[in-house]
């Protein structure tokens, strides 16, 4: 390390660490964790059916675990120094799978428990599963269920006349026929069971042709809420199957009783869902076995079961407490290597072991503290003076020293970084002002300049290195083309179009990558940008209800198939948050899903990526590798491809032993 570099850390080291003692201070005094990390931000939720992003994930995958989990392999890659990660038994001891690929059985292992001792069995993946596909739960990652049977009609709420459904009365607890919704969907109402025979629509709304999005919406909301269902019902047994032939009564129900097509006889309910957990997507025959049928094969299904929106989550404790109050530290019942001890605002989440996991024994780290720490200065130097242990996110302005250094610890990553695009507001509405802004941007100078630890220039969506699969060709940047294009939509020279605003979460990183594309498309095309940043939380939530122009994004594969990149920006899809809606594309998602010969899904998941490309609602900046630096005295810490790292894996070294 240079002479001047060495004195700058030092110097400001001992600013932070004055600045870490006024900190401290607001806080009781603490017992230092064994070992501490950089997470980021604070979570904002440990719900495993509720998250997303990394600040998330990094903690529920020490929580809880799933029926696989993905774990290291083999040796490392000799030139790349990835660790290849694969699905391993985690809940389950063992799975068989049908020849056909598309019959699954988990067998579990036998006396695992939640951490307060309560056994966990097949049924827990049968609620847990269901609960993660009910719409009032909004997983963002509830289609990575939809090639189970009738999992994508639940999540959505569709129902056809013929279908077996299930009606959910008006009657959580605390509810009566008149007063108003209880907010907590679990415990359930009185589930009732039958075939719908009729749906009774009144007339649908009549609205202006000037109207909204948003005020459409909401009257088709409105309007299906008036929708009467006739339902035959059907017997059910205490077991909790349904004889669909035993028709006991015919009933109507509504969800609001207020539409003209209800009657006294009309009954007030929740919603009529399709019966998903009754009609064989999933069984559990005994406690100890979980079968799952996939309506064709899905050759990256054991991936999905070992990412957290599938693990399970404890139904005793939710029920009881509610969503989000089940996650508090006095409440949570965790089913992984760590129990969760206590959580503060904007200083820290601490983990536990968890002493009833079922590989306990391998767990050597008692207690380690995820700080919420989003300044990149201030977590290397807390590293530096020994206060923290793995810093996620190094600062890029001393990259070119900081990657020399032995404990610095990087390798490709199955990672892009991007600007989403708000399609529904004018001018990003028309795709040629949308490439002619992608194709204005200097990724070099960004990659080069800015973050300058080996990423690479993105033109396509799918990073490379995913095997059987090649991008199409990407976006070709041209000034002069760009240019052509802003004149064509009818900003020629760049007049006429509003000012913009590019949001994104704290970050020093993530701003100066921001400050150099406002300048970039100020010189380039006369696009003005202002700049906006938010705490995690607050800008989650922005992104989730589109309410920003441009907005900054990571996507890390959740699995090792370009779908992961893909899928995610069908219509509507609960994070595709643009906007943006092509039915070729929403078809080609839909038959590479169906498509059991790989060379044909790779191809048509090819051509799905070109209409992607040509549309850009989404502007790629660059493929990532990942950054991290961790402490010597740690073993077990390793690049992957998708930059996991199983907390539970680490240990610290022995007095003497050498690092390789």
């Amino acid at each position: 390390m240079a002479v001047q570099t060495r004195r700058f850390l030092l110097m400001v080291a001992g600013v932070v660490a004055f600045a870490a003692i006024v900190w401290a201070s607001r806080f009781d005094a603490l017992p230092p964790a064994e070992m501490s990390f950089q997470n980021f931000s604070d979570p904002k939720t440990l719900d495993p059916h509720r998250a997303t992003g990394e600040p998330e994930s990094r903690l529920i995958f020490s929580l809880f675990s799933g029926l696989l989990e993905m774990l290291p392999e083999g040796a490392p890659d000799p030139d790349t120094g990835l660790q290849p990660m694969t699905p391993q038994p985690a809940l389950a001891s063992h799975f068989d799978v049908s020849d056909d690929r598309k019959r699954y059985v988990f067998h579990l292992r036998p006396g695992i428990q939640w951490s307060d001792g309560t056994p966990i069995t097949s049924a827990d993946f049968v609620w847990s599963w269901t609960r993660m596909l009910h719409p009032t739960t909004a997983c963002e990652y509830n289609f990575q269920l939809f090639s189970v049977p009738f999992a994508e009609e639940y999540a959505t709420g569709t129902v056809t006349e013929g279908d077996r459904v299930e009606v959910e009365l008006w009657d959580r607890p605390g509810e009566t026929e008149g007063n108003e919704p209880n907010p907590q969907a679990f415990p359930r109402g009185t589930i009732l069971y039958g075939t719908l025979i009729k749906i009774r629509k009144p007339p649908p709304p009549e609205l202006a042709e000037d109207a909204s999005e948003g005020e459409r919406a909401d009257a088709e909301a409105t309007w299906t809420e008036q929708w009467v269902y006739d339902i035959e019902l059907a017997r059910a047994a205490e077991d909790g199957s349904v004889n669909w032939n035993d028709v006991t009564e015919t009933r109507s129900f509504v969800v609001d009783p207020s539409s003209p097509e209800a009657d006294q006889s009309t009954t007030r309910v929740h919603g009529v869902l399709v019966a998903f957990d009754k009609l064989g997507g999933m069984e559990a025959p005994d406690p100890e076995t979980f079968i799952v049928n996939l309506k064709n094969p899905l050759p990256y299904f054991p991936s999905l079961v070992a990412y957290y929106p599938l693990y399970p989550v404890p139904r005793h404790v939710v029920e009881e407490h509610g969503m989000p109050m089940w996650t508090k530290p006095e409440n949570i019942v965790t089913s992984g290597a760590y129990q969760l001890d206590l959580r503060r605002l904007r200083d820290r989440v601490r983990l536990r072991k968890n002493p009833a996991w079922y590989n306990a024994d391998e767990v050597k780290i008692e207690l380690i503290d995820a700080m919420s720490m989003e300044g990149q200065n201030t977590a290397l130097n807390m590293y530096e003076t020994g206060q923290i242990d793995w810093v996620t996110d190094p600062p890029a302005a001393l990259m070119d020293e900081l990657r020399k250094r032995d404990d610095f610890v990087s390798a490709p990553q199955l990672t892009v970084y991007f600007y989403r695009l708000n399609t529904t507001r004018k001018p990003l509405d028309d795709r040629r002002v949308r490439r002619a802004i992608a194709m204005a941007i200097n990724r070099k100078q960004i990659v080069e300049e800015v973050m300058k630890a080996g990423q690479t220039p993105a033109l396509s969506l799918v990073p490379p290195g995913i095997a059987g699969y090649e991008s199409p060709p990407g976006l070709v940047p041209d000034l002069d083309e760009a240019r052509r294009l802003l004149e064509e939509a009818g900003y020629p020279g760049g007049r006429g179009i509003p000012k913009m605003t590019i949001l994104y979460n704290t970050s020093e990183a993530h701003r100066a990558v921001a400050e150099v594309i406002q300048q970039q498309l100020q010189n380039n095309l006369n696009v003005k940008l202002e700049l906006q940043n938010m705490e995690w939380g607050s800008f989650l939530d922005k992104v989730t209800q589109e309410d920003y122009d441009v907005a900054r994004a990571g996507w890390v594969a959740d699995y090792s198939d370009p779908n992961t990149f893909l899928d995610m920006w069908v219509t509507d899809g609960p994070q595709n948050n643009t906007g943006w809606s092509n039915k070729q594309f929403d078809g080609l998602i839909r038959d590479a899903a169906s498509e059991a010969d790989p060379v044909k899904r790779m191809a048509l998941l090819s051509q799905a990526e070109t209409i992607w490309i040509e549309d850009m609602p989404v502007i790629p900046i660059y493929f990532y590798v990942s950054l991290n630096i961790v402490s010597p005295r740690l073993e077990g810490f390793a690049p992957t491809p998708q930059d996991k790292h199983p907390i539970h894996l680490l240990r610290f070294r022995e007095a003497g032993e050498a690092r390789p």
